[in-house]
C-alpha cells in the first residue's frame, strides 16, 4: 500500500523565557526543581493545542506492497516479503475489509501491523482496498461486492499466487462478506478465518444490534435519503458507543502524556484512522442492516443476494475455520460471530480470543505478541502439502481478461 502522510510538525518545546522550579530567584543551586501542578498543567494544556494547530508529520500502511488486479476504484494489493522472511512456497491469505473505514489499520506502523506479522511468518499476504466510492458506486449492493469484487479478487490471487485454493481472513463486515463468498464459492478457498464478523445479529450486548430495533428506524429510507452514506453517519453512531471515552477520556490521556512522543504519534495514527471513513453505497447499508441487524438471515440460512437465488448457507463452510475476537468489542459483540460456529459443516475450528476491543485486534500490542504469530502458525500448518508445484492448478485455466487492470471511471 502507498505511504499516506498526515501533516505533521517536531513537538514544540515550551516558549522560551519560562522558568522552572530551580530556575527561581532563590532556588539552591542543585536542588530538584519545584513543580507548580497549575504550572505543570497550562504547560501541557499548551502544548496539546500547539499540538492542534500543528501536528507532526506521521505515515501510515508502510509496507511496501503492488497491485495485481484494479477494478474501478477498488484494488487488491501483494505486499513484497520482508527482508530474511521465507521466500518459497509461501502460502497465500487475502485480507478483506469493512467499507466504512480504510485498511490500513491492518499495517498502521512498523512494529504494529498484521500485515508485517504475516509477512514476517513466511505468509503471501494480499489485501482488498476499496478505495473511496463516489456516485457511480451508490446503487451497489451486497451481491456486487461478494459475488462480483471480492470473487474477481480471489481469482486474481490464485492466478498470480499459482494457487486453486487460498487462504480467507475477513474483518468485521468484511468478514460478513467472506463468510457469505465461502459458502457460494467453498472450492476456492483452504481455510477461512472470522475476525470481530457479525454472523448472528441476535444480542442485545451490542448497542447497535439494540438501535437496529428501534421503532421508526428505517434503513432503506436513509439508503434514499443520502444516496452515499457519508463516513460522518457512521462516526456519530460509533462515537455514541462509548461517548464518554471518545469525547473525554482519550483526550485526558493525551494531555497527561504529552511529553510521550511515541504515545502522542500513535494517538495520532489512530484518530487520522477513525476519521479517514469512507462513503457506503446506500443499497448495500440497507441491507445490511435489514437483513442482517434486523432478520438475522445470515445464521437462519435465508439471506440470498440480488441476481443469485441460492440461499447462503453456513454449513458450506466445511473448509478449517478460525475465529478471531475481542471480548471486550461493543461494536461486534463476540458471539455474533462465535455461536455461529453451531452452523457450519467443519467441526476443525480454532477460536482466537483477546481480552480487547474491536479495534485492539489489529494495533494492540497484545495482540501482535500473543494472537498474530499463533494465528499464523495455523494457516501454516493447513498448508503443508499444498505447494503448487507438481499438481494440477485450475487457476491456471481463468481467463486472462478477467485479470485485468481496469480503468478508473
Amino acid at each position: 500500500m502507498a505511504e499516506t502522510e498526515y501533516v505533521v510538525a517536531e513537538m514544540s518545546e515550551p516558549r522560551a523565557g519560562r522558568s522552572d522550579g530551580g530556575g527561581r530567584p532563590g532556588a539552591n543551586p542543585g536542588s530538584p526543581p519545584r513543580v507548580d501542578p497549575f504550572t505543570e498543567f497550562n504547560e501541557r494544556l499548551w502544548k496539546s493545542w500547539n499540538l492542534a494547530l500543528h501536528p507532526p508529520r506521521i505515515l501510515v500502511g508502510q509496507t511496501p506492497s503492488d497491485p495485481i488486479y484494479t477494478e474501478g476504484r477498488m484494488r487488491v494489493l501483494r505486499y513484497r516479503p520482508l527482508p530474511g522472511a521465507a521466500g518459497k512456497d509461501r502460502p497465500p491469505i487475502l485480507l478483506v475489509y469493512a467499507l466504512i473505514n480504510k485498511p490500513y489499520i491492518l499495517d498502521l506502523q512498523p512494529g504494529l501491523s498484521v500485515v508485517e506479522d504475516l509477512l514476517r511468518r513466511g505468509l503471501d499476504v494480499y489485501l482488498i482496498d476499496w478505495g473511496t466510492p463516489n456516485h457511480l458506486d451508490k446503487d451497489l449492493r451486497i451481491h456486487d461486492y461478494v459475488n462480483g469484487y471480492i470473487d474477481r479478487a480471489v481469482d486474481a490471487v490464485r492466478e498470480v499466487s499459482g494457487t486453486d485454493r487460498l487462504h480467507v481472513l475477513g474483518y468485521c463486515m468484511g468478514g460478513t462478506f467472506a463468510a457469505m463468498y465461502t459458502s457460494l464459492h467453498p472450492e476456492k478457498v483452504r481455510t477461512l478465518a472470522l475476525m470481530a464478523a457479525g454472523l448472528d445479529f441476535d444480542t442485545q450486548s451490542g448497542f447497535l444490534n439494540v438501535w437496529s430495533h428501534a421503532p421508526g428506524f428505517d434503513a432503506w429510507k436513509i439508503a434514499r435519503t443520502y444516496g452515499l452514506i457519508p463516513p460522518t453517519f457512521f462516526n456519530d453512531a460509533f462515537g455514541l458507543l462509548d461517548p464518554l471515552r471518545s469525547n473525554y477520556v482519550k483526550f485526558k490521556d493525551l494531555l497527561n502524556r504529552i511529553d510521550d512522543q511515541p504515545f502522542v504519534e500513535n494517538f495520532l495514527r489512530m484518530e487520522k484512522w477513525t476519521n479517514d471513513g469512507i462513503p457506503m453505497a446506500g443499497p448495500t447499508y440497507a441491507e445490511f442492516i435489514e437483513k442482517g441487524y434486523q432478520r438475522n438471515l445470515l445464521v437462519k440460512g435465508e439471506w440470498t443476494l440480488d441476481g443469485d437465488d441460492r440461499e447462503i448457507d453456513l454449513k458450506a463452510l466445511t473448509m478449517p475455520l478460525a475465529t478471531i475476537v475481542g471480548l471486550k468489542d461493543n461494536l461486534v459483540p463476540p458471539e455474533c460471530t462465535e455461536r455461529a460456529v453451531e452452523r457450519v459443516g467443519t467441526k476443525d475450528v480454532r477460536r482466537f480470543q483477546l481480552p480487547t476491543g474491536h479495534i485492539g485486534l489489529s494495533v494492540s500490542r497484545t495482540a501482535h505478541r500473543d494472537l498474530w504469530p499463533a494465528f499464523a502458525d495455523w494457516v501454516i500448518a493447513h498448508s503443508l502439502g499444498d505447494s503448487p508445484q507438481g499438481r494440477p492448478n485450475p487457476a491456471r485455466s481463468i481467463k486472462r481478461s478477467r485479470i485485468r487492470r481496469r480503468p478508473k471511471t
